[in-house]
């Protein structure tokens, strides 16, 4: 175990309590069209949701995604369940005395043991266990021990009996809570309960333990229904989205649970036996269920979005004042913690604080003071040294004194202002509706920042230094950019592939999703082939005012092969995949189409989903996908009916490193700009391209840096009505980009996200000009191979066995740490040292 010291927090602590008293409603200045994102010269930061932060408080930073917090019972020490160790800090100066090393932690999970110097903890990944550290005298760590708990159940919340003898703990996967007896440290009980179960409470006075179900009931005839970690759950049969939540109430006698309505996605729980209250914060509803925990009756109490009548507050925690006259609620989605009162003896919000960058888990110790976790602290993106990364995870904690009702009223002032930001005019066009588009095609591709692509633009603010796929590799994407307008200011609101699909086709990121980051233990779906991800406000063509014929080819996909016979696909697994050689040869003698395929992982799309389309297996060139496309474009073409939306994924940009017996990542990014550029070229010469727009851009750029920022990524935007030969340095993200789609389809957003994204009005141009595009080739060849082992060695050959040991099938089941370098080293030479710079170089 290693020992860190950040120092003590008192004086910032103290300083906080001038700060919370004196802070007038935090008016924000507005901000340069063209402000860069991260910390502004007024100290706040611009965050790539394009939401402001400046939180109260004192800080302690936290590296990693830390995502629960326990505080013992003498108030003494915190403690932090963290990405892959358990933080100790004291709870008076807010240092962090020790760093426990744990295998992977969940969703959530951790609480000191009642009495038996025991700190427990939710593992989950490679063997799922309760992990418990042991405490000398002196309170320092003694030694830790583990509970397996066998398969992989994803233990999350956990809750001892007010003896100590007894954790209870709720098992996600395996839809159910178990009993553990923690003297013997053995699973006594187990309690089947709703679905996907996640916050556990105890209430002392009846001694019933309550457990939320964030799936909802168990579903029942009829329901619509779709996949979550091995189970089905009930769903919206438009959205896909869970569309129940319950609380399932164990009597700890008779071991009978009763199952209770809450809002939809229930997160966490938390009780005041003495007030005989148990409330509960349901993330996709905006809301906290209150209930008499005598007569079980519940009052629902919305959470403010800002904007009004929009999903994405997200309450995902919740606790009592010491006078349980207060609940304070932690809103990941408007990063504040709003304060409930009651007003003629109804809850109601009095106001709010504003705290760090995604709040998961808080406390309040006896004095009344708060204790936040933050999961992404502030978003910086920089490195150590310098340089920009998506992945730079740094979480917080807060310390606040206890508010009084001026401070909270003036702090939700502060959080309404952060979560509304005020920009300088980005010019364009006013009314882009008007210029006729009818037809949008939405690209999305895998995993690049600006300066790796477009760095060698001089036009643009890049960094020639970081090309690693410049012009002759991409001469697509690099004639686009330059015919087109060139967006240098261009930022991802995600930082992997695992939130970025979510941002670009819903505009909402759930807290399940979020808390997922450490290791994703009910699974990576970025495909959304998971109901738990997916939003209950739909996707974002959904609920348009006028039907919208909507194509999909690629995204929300799992592996699959057409059957021409059926017409219809049969499931593969990931594994059956062939090689990439045998794809090309397929594709080069035109006999790929029954070798490739997908089926929608979300069941709601499936009336919209291309079967023939190849899932996103980086095996399968996108020179196969670009032909599926245009034989559907062909067939448009001639009928007349092309669909007004088609969404496109195009990931081969995202390589296999330099593993044998796939190309080489150049050639990979190669494949991806001629399948690209013969797309763009297709719409260009058709009937359809007067009235079309293309929109491409990155899921995320985390395979590698930035000098700018670490969300800074490629997008491309190109049609008739696009200003030619343009830069735009506008402060752009991916929200950006799908509410400039909503806008043209005159669809409402119906997420706060969405809702106050600026739309991209500055890159569209009155003046119409329907010059074709022709195709270029890129200068390497896309079968150019990586070389067999045999043929490397030192640096080379670890780079390539280390390729080898990766899962290429899906986005992102790789260390993206270690594919960045293998990248890099692969396209700068094995002697060129991994770029650290100090500083941020702007145009």
């Amino acid at each position: 175990m290693r020992k860190i010291v950040l120092g003590a927090l008192t004086a910032l602590i103290a300083l906080a309590a001038v700060a919370v008293g004196a802070r007038e409603a935090g008016v924000f200045p507005v901000l340069s069209s063209k402000a860069i994102g991260g910390k502004q010269s007024a100290g706040f930061y611009l965050l790539p949701t394009s939401q402001l932060l400046r939180p109260w408080g004192g800080e302690t930073p936290l590296k990693g995604r830390p995502v629960d917090l326990a505080l013992d019972a003498a108030h003494r020490r915190l403690a932090v369940l963290n990405s892959k160790e358990i933080d100790l800090l004291d709870d008076g100066s807010g240092a962090v005395l020790e760093v426990i090393p744990t295998n992977t932690t969940s969703y959530a999970g951790i609480a000191f043991r009642p009495g038996g110097g025991e700190l427990w903890a939710s593992e989950t990944g490679k063997a799922d266990a309760l992990f418990i550290e042991s405490f000398a005298n002196d309170g320092t760590p003694a030694g830790a021990i583990r509970i397996p708990l066998g398969g992989h159940p994803v233990p999350c919340g956990i809750v001892f009996s007010p003896d100590g003898k007894w954790a209870y703990v709720a098992l996600s996967r395996a839809n159910a809570l178990v009993v553990v007896d923690a003297d013997k440290k053995q699973v006594a009980r187990r309690i089947d309960v709703g679905m996907a179960p996640s916050g556990v409470a105890y209430d002392t006075a009846s001694g019933k333990v309550y457990v939320t179900n964030r799936g909802g009931r168990r579903p029942v005839a009829g329901d619509a229904l779709a996949p979550s970690s091995g189970s089905q759950v009930t769903t919206d049969p438009v959205t896909g989205a869970t569309s129940t939540g319950t609380i399932s109430v164990i009597d700890t006698e008779t071991w009978k649970a009763q199952e209770f309505k809450t809002g939809l996605a229930p997160s966490n729980v938390t009780i005041r036996a003495d007030l005989h209250m148990a409330a509960v914060v349901n993330d996709n509803s905006d809301s906290v269920s209150v209930f008499n925990t005598r007569t079980m009756q519940r009052e629902d109490v919305a959470v403010p979005t800002w904007a009004n009548n929009t999903l994405g507050s997200e309450p995902d925690a919740v606790e009592f004042s010491p006078d349980g006259k207060r609940m304070y609620v932690a809103c990941g989605g408007t990063n504040s913690v709003d304060v409930l009162e009651k007003d003629g003896g109804k809850w109601k919000v009095a106001g709010a604080i504003p705290v760090g960058y995604f709040p998961t888990a808080l406390k309040v110790d006896q004095n009344g003071a708060l204790r936040v976790l933050n999961l992404k602290g502030d978003g910086n993106t920089a490195r150590p040294g310098g340089y920009f990364n998506s992945r730079q995870f740094v979480g917080s904690l807060l310390t606040i004194p206890a508010p009084g009702l001026e401070q909270v009223q003036a702090g939700e002032k502060e959080v309404e202002a952060a979560n509304r930001p005020r920009f300088s005019a980005s010019g364009g066009i006013e009314n882009p509706p008007s210029l006729g588009i009818e037809h949008v095609f939405f690209i999305v591709k895998e995993n690049r920042t600006y300066d790796q692509v477009f760095g060698d633009i001089k036009e643009g603010n890049g960094d020639p230094d970081l090309v690693m796929y410049g012009r002759n590799i991409t001469p697509n994407h690099h004639a686009l950019a330059e015919q087109f307008v060139l967006l240098d200011n261009f930022n991802t609101s995600s930082a992997i592939s695992f939130d970025g699909h979510q941002w670009l086709m819903m505009g909402f990121v759930s807290d399940y999703t979020e808390r997922a980051f450490a290791a994703s233990p009910r699974g990576y779906a970025w495909n959304m082939a998971d109901a738990l991800t997916v939003s209950p406000a739909g996707f974002f063509w959904q609920f348009a005012p006028k039907p919208l014929s909507v194509r999909i080819y690629g995204e929300f996909c799992t592996p699959a092969v057409w059957d021409p016979e059926k017409k219809s696909v049969i499931d593969i697994n990931e594994g059956e995949d062939r090689s990439w050689s045998e794809y090309y040869q397929l594709y080069k003698d035109g006999k790929w189409e029954t070798a490739v395929g997908s089926k929608t992982g979300v069941p709601a799309l499936a009336k919209y989903f291309d079967q023939r389309y190849p899932n996103d297996s980086t095996s399968i060139p996108d020179q196969v996908r670009a032909d599926e496309f245009l034989r559907e474009f062909h067939e448009f073409e001639q009928n007349g009916r092309l669909p007004r939306l088609t969404v496109m994924t195009l990931n081969d940009d995202h390589t296999s490193g330099t593993r044998p017996g796939a190309p080489t990542p150049r050639a990979m990014v190669a494949d991806d700009d001629l399948a690209l550029g013969r797309i763009v070229e297709a719409i260009s010469h058709s009937r359809y391209w007067a009235s079309s727009l293309i929109l491409v851009v990155e899921d995320d750029p985390q395979d590698g840096i930035d000098h700018v920022d670490g969300h800074r990524t490629v997008a491309l935007a190109i049609g008739p009505h696009i200003r030619r030969h343009a830069v735009d340095s506008n402060y752009y993200t991916q929200l950006s980009m799908v509410r400039t789609m909503q806008d043209l389809f005159g669809i409402a957003p119906r997420t706060r996200f969405l809702a106050e994204a600026r739309a991209m009005n500055s890159i569209f141009t009155a003046q119409a000009d329907t010059a074709a595009y022709q195709h270029l080739v890129p200068g390497v060849a896309l079968d150019e191979m990586n070389p067999p082992l045999r043929a490397l060695s030192g640096a080379r050959l670890q780079a390539a066995k280390e390729s080898l040991r990766m899962d290429f099938s899906e986005p992102d089941r790789n260390s993206p740490e270690a594919l960045d370098r293998i990248l890099w080293a692969d396209a700068k030479g094995y002697n060129t040292p991994y770029p650290v710079k100090h500083g941020r170089k702007e145009k």
